[in-house]
């Protein structure tokens, strides 16, 4: 079916999205990777790894208050995985 069809579509885009991010952050090009990461949590909003990985980028560039925000969503998204909380500092 098309829905079923398009959001595998998202997931899949947004793990291309994910994979470019993580190469951006190795090459320390945080707000290049932030912006890819936000292009991916926009088609899936519910993926607390996208999450975690923003605010790990956003922390790396200095935007203490956006990486706080990322890992608490995160928590909130999944309350019971440490590494969200490992964010929190």
């Amino acid at each position: 079916n098309m829905v079923g069809n398009s959001e595998l579509l998202a997931k899949e885009t947004a793990e291309v999205l994910k994979g470019r991010g993580n190469a951006l952050f190795k090459q320390k090009e945080y707000a290049q990777a932030v912006k890819l990461y936000s292009e991916a949590i926009e088609l899936e909003p519910e993926n607390e790894i996208l999450y975690s990985n923003r605010s790990v980028a956003y922390l790396a560039n200095d935007s203490k208050s956006k990486a706080l925000w990322d890992a608490e969503k995160c928590i909130t998204l999944k309350s019971n995985w440490a590494k969200g909380y490992s964010r929190l500092g």
